[in-house]
């Protein structure tokens, strides 16, 4: 997860941290979690398909877990962004990549101040436009 300030449509670039916080973190921590508690591997696909449709041809005990780990993460991941001095109720919240649909999903949020943004290629699009800007004012 890369958490950016951007103040008046400019990026602040001394507000920019990286954490270790994406999609694939959370499909560890569910298959874990089911091998854990019921013993069995389960499939990367399938939880895949339940962190971004909330649903899967599986039974609701694995369903639960799987949905338990997901709010716990997408819970730990606003805990992170406080700690970064977010506050939903002084600034807008963009999330752009894998984790919107987790954060749609399985978020606790107040949507009016949260968008997210589907296109799957908006992140790179953003640092592309973040590296044009740094080599422009170079020139």
């Amino acid at each position: 997860m890369n958490i950016l300030y951007i103040n008046n449509k400019k990026a602040q670039e001394s507000r920019c941290w990286t954490e270790k916080f994406g999609v694939n973190q959370c499909l560890i921590a569910a298959k874990n979690a089911i091998l854990d508690r019921f013993g069995v591997k389960i499939e990367e696909a399938t939880v895949e398909q339940v962190l971004r449709f909330k649903a899967a041809d599986i039974s609701a005990p694995y369903l639960n877990c799987i949905t338990a780990v997901a709010r716990q993460y997408v819970a730990n991941i606003f805990s992170t962004l406080r700690k970064y001095e977010y506050n939903p109720d002084l600034m807008r919240l963009y999330v752009v990549g894998g984790g919107g649909c987790m954060i749609r999903n399985f978020g606790m949020y107040d949507e009016s101040r949260v968008t997210i943004l589907d296109d799957i290629c908006a992140t790179a699009k953003g640092y592309e436009h973040l590296a044009l800007m740094s080599l422009k004012r170079r020139e």
